[in-house]
């Protein structure tokens, strides 16, 4: 996948929690000083979208280095405007993920992807990934102790997401770590999210080696091309792909910053 630093899309690079430099704390985290922040053992983000509203509640102790990043994901807003760009589902019996995280900023989204963070340690919590548990989407690598296939070793990950539609216990061996799952009756609002477009174009080319988690051939890979998203962002899906479901805002709604770390109940 191709990384190249072009012009800036339609959001900008200034937004988030008090008008946080997302570009600049890429690579200079004091940037924003709550990227310097550490989760509390658990929390819930509240996703508001184009097709309804959904709460993700993170288990800290699940997977501590992926619920770090997505607690600070949230604390400044990256999600917002940013698009359901792979809905992995053809129906209840065919489905697989709806992944999102990318903001649609290509020189902030860029940045972020070239400085990654890893995991080489935190093995797969239980239940693993099943139906509507959340992990981050991760590159791969050479062999690690965090994971047991020799085909597929995850580890590095910036701020691409993704929820689980069905039992895909596949991915444990791989090290997808879970931090977080879809709280009732959220799951409602993600089986509805636009899927029309099929999977994402470079994950199962007309020719040559698909990704070992491609889903479809032919007319149901029509998706959105990951390069072209990261090359032009909003400027590409809203004109090419506009059914796409998107995010309005984020908010974190229990625990907020401010109060003591405890888990709340949350309406999804």
């Amino acid at each position: 996948m191709r990384h190249a630093l072009l012009a800036l899309g339609a959001f900008g690079v200034a937004a988030g929690s008090a008008g946080c430099d997302l570009l600049a704390a890429c690579t200079m985290p004091s940037a924003c000083p709550a990227l310097a922040e550490h989760p509390p053992p658990s929390f819930d983000v509240r996703y508001h979208t184009s097709a309804g509203n959904f709460t993700v509640r993170t288990t800290t102790s699940w997977a501590p280095p992926y619920a770090a990043r997505f607690w600070r994901l949230a604390r400044v807003a990256y999600m917002d405007g940013g698009p359901f760009y792979r809905v992995d589902r053809r129906d209840a019996t065919d489905a697989f993920v709806v992944q999102f995280g990318y903001r649609g900023d290509p020189l902030t989204d860029q940045c972020w992807d070239e400085n990654q963070s890893s995991n080489d340690t935190w093995s797969v919590h239980a239940p693993g990934n099943v139906r509507g548990t959340v992990a981050f989407a991760m590159g791969s690598v050479p062999p690690n102790s965090n994971c047991t296939s020799a085909q597929y070793c995850a580890q590095g990950f910036s701020t691409s997401v993704f929820i689980n539609y069905a039992d895909n216990s596949k991915l444990d061996a791989s090290g997808f770590s879970i931090f977080g799952r879809v709280l009732p009756p959220g799951m409602d609002v993600v089986d509805r999210l636009y899927a029309g477009y099929g999977e994402c174009a470079e994950l199962c080319p007309a020719s040559g080696h698909a990704s070992p988690f491609c889903i479809g051939r032919g007319a149901a890979c029509a998706g959105v091309s990951m390069d072209r998203l990261l090359d032009e962002g909003a400027d590409y899906w809203r004109r090419e792909k506009p059914r796409l479901d998107f995010i309005r805002s984020v908010e974190i709604v229990s625990p907020t910053p401010a109060q003591p770390a405890r888990v709340a109940e949350a309406d999804a």
